[in-house]
């Protein structure tokens, strides 16, 4: 048991320490090349000298001097200016409740981030998908659980139970830490075409994140979602499955959940409208995902 104890650490320190490096370079190449584009704009298109600017003006009025200048038609300024761009929302709900929440270019409010953990940990994603899981359990359950976690509705209570409490806690510890830590809870998309590189940035999101000013950094929520629900089990389960063991082991399996999760994000803009076509979102009830201000 200890050595399986043991592995299962080694293995989720392993990947982490893996992931670090490639990662890293990965995302901060994107925010390198955010950067850059002011930069190189700024370089290309010099503004004129204060002289010149006096030069210009003065030539100007001894043109026109006695005739007011035509106002400028708005029509065609607005032909030239680039369109205003109006976010969607600074929370962004996915339409798909299992899902993170997309990132943009707002940041978040420590209220955002409350409506998203509303959303995650109290909506009716919160109550049903507990509710399919505990029976899903009981449908296969295992062989060594006491038979008051098998039969019955007491059983299917216990497991309702402890799969929202599993639920409550890994959403409470994340969202505490994204606050205290100045984190994003949402995902940001690769800008790589290679499906290689996407499925790596997806995985290695589980490590990295964003913080709320776009610097890439340890992503200590996701962790503390993992250990929160991997612990919870222990003041719940039956004898047997209350030790460090399983503790462990399910905190390694709330990871891989999270990266499972990324990867559907990433790849969202394929499957996405397939999704659409079979009408997933309709059939889903409209209270499901709530609207937001803004939001489509």
């Amino acid at each position: 048991m200890k050595h399986l104890r043991l592995g299962c650490l080694h293995g989720i320190f392993f990947f982490a320490s893996a992931t670090m490096p490639f990662h890293s370079h990965s995302i901060f190449a994107q925010d390198l090349v955010s950067q850059s584009a002011p930069a190189a704009r700024s370089h290309n298109d010099p503004s004129p000298t204060l002289g010149d600017s006096a030069k210009q003006t003065e030539a100007k009025n001894e043109v026109t001097s006695g005739v007011l200048p035509d106002a400028p038609d708005p029509q065609i300024q607005t032909q030239n200016e680039p369109p205003p761009t109006f976010p969607v929302s600074g929370t962004n709900l996915n339409q798909f409740p299992v899902l993170p929440p997309g990132l943009n270019r707002m940041s978040l409010t420590t209220g955002d981030k409350f409506q998203i953990y509303i959303h995650k940990t109290y909506g009716p994603p919160a109550v049903i998908l507990p509710g399919i899981g505990a029976g899903l359990q009981m449908a296969n359950p295992k062989s060594t659980y006491p038979k008051d976690w098998k039969d019955g509705i007491a059983a299917f209570g216990r497991n309702y139970g402890y799969r929202v409490a599993d639920h409550t806690a890994r959403n409470s510890a994340q969202f505490l830490t994204d606050v205290l830590m100045h984190e994003d809870p949402r995902y940001q998309r690769s800008t790589s075409t290679n499906p290689l590189g996407r499925t790596f940035h997806a995985l290695a999101f589980t490590v990295f994140d964003k913080t709320d000013s776009g610097r890439t950094t340890f992503a200590a929520g996701n962790f503390a979602s993992a250990a929160a629900g991997g612990f919870v089990g222990l003041g719940i389960l039956p004898h047997g499955y209350d030790d460090m063991t399983h503790a462990e082991q399910h905190m390694a399996s709330e990871l891989a959940s999270l990266a499972i999760g990324n990867l559907l994000t990433e790849y969202e803009p394929e499957w996405g409208p397939w999704a659409k076509k079979l009408r997933i979102p309709k059939i889903l009830p409209a209270w499901w995902v709530p609207q937001h201000p803004n939001h489509p």
